[in-house]
This record gives structure tokens, C-alpha cells and sequence, in this order.
């Protein structure tokens, strides 16, 4: 999966673990250490932030998606 700063995802939360969640986005499933509460079966649409030490940084949009960043974020390494 090629990932670039900007691009939207949306997926679907697989499994929740005490640090982690494994997301489907599509054709990838990922798993990602999330700072913020997630819930098997949520939809989630993410925005890719960029790149830190070999890790994808996704930001958490709001639920009703209105173009604004929310508070919340993810790390994933791909």
C-alpha cells in the first residue's frame, strides 16, 4: 500500500487489543497502536499525516467527516 500525506482511508475496525487495532482498509488489513477508543465494526475514515521513523501517522477524522481534523490519532507502521 503507497501512502502519501493528505490521502483520506476509510476502513473498518477488525479487532481491538489493550494497544492496538487491526483495520481493514479494503485490500490491507493493518494493525495500528491507537490513542483513542475504537469499537469492532466502527467505520472509521483516517487521514494519512505523514511519516516518522519508518511509521505511516493517521489522524482520526471526526465521525460526521466535515473536513476538519479531529482530535484523536493513530500510528501505524506499514
Amino acid at each position: 500500500m503507497k501512502l502519501k500525506q493528505g490521502d483520506i482511508l476509510s476502513g473498518m475496525v477488525l479487532e481491538v487489543k489493550a494497544k492496538t487495532a487491526v483495520i481493514n482498509f479494503g485490500h490491507y488489513a493493518l494493525e495500528a497502536r491507537v490513542l483513542t477508543e475504537l469499537e469492532v465494526g466502527e467505520k472509521v475514515k483516517v487521514q494519512v499525516k505523514g511519516k516518522y521513523k519508518n511509521t505511516v501517522v493517521l489522524k482520526v477524522l471526526n465521525r460526521h467527516y466535515d473536513g476538519e481534523i479531529g482530535d484523536n490519532s493513530i500510528d501505524v507502521r506499514v
